[in-house]
């Protein structure tokens, strides 16, 4: 027998078939718990740029954040804007946007 498969894996995974049935992928959170799962995450995420902006002993730009923590770009920037909001950082524009702690 031959088996038919694509040279691509996303392929497979993208028309599975428990995808269909309503089943879901292992680890994905269920319908009414994304709200929450998001939070937690952001609040992770906080805290990983906290940590980052903590060991650096100065200012850090966006980019650099995104490549310390391995966020993605727009998880960094949801961080900081969440860290702004509570005045733990502030972003300054040098060359590039810079993030620093506010207590520095």
């Amino acid at each position: 027998m031959r088996d038919n498969r694509s040279a691509d894996p996303w392929s497979a995974f993208l028309t599975s078939s428990g995808r269909s049935a309503g089943i879901r992928p292992p680890g994905a959170a269920p319908a009414g718990e994304y709200g929450r799962t998001a939070e937690r995450g952001g609040e992770d995420a906080c805290r990983l740029v906290l940590a980052q902006l903590e060991q650096a002993n100065g200012p850090l730009s966006l980019e650099q954040l995104h490549h310390a923590t391995r966020l993605g770009r727009l998880e960094v920037a949801d961080a900081v804007d969440r860290l702004r909001d509570r005045g733990l950082v502030a972003v300054e524009r040098e060359v590039d946007e810079v993030v620093r702690l506010t207590g520095e």
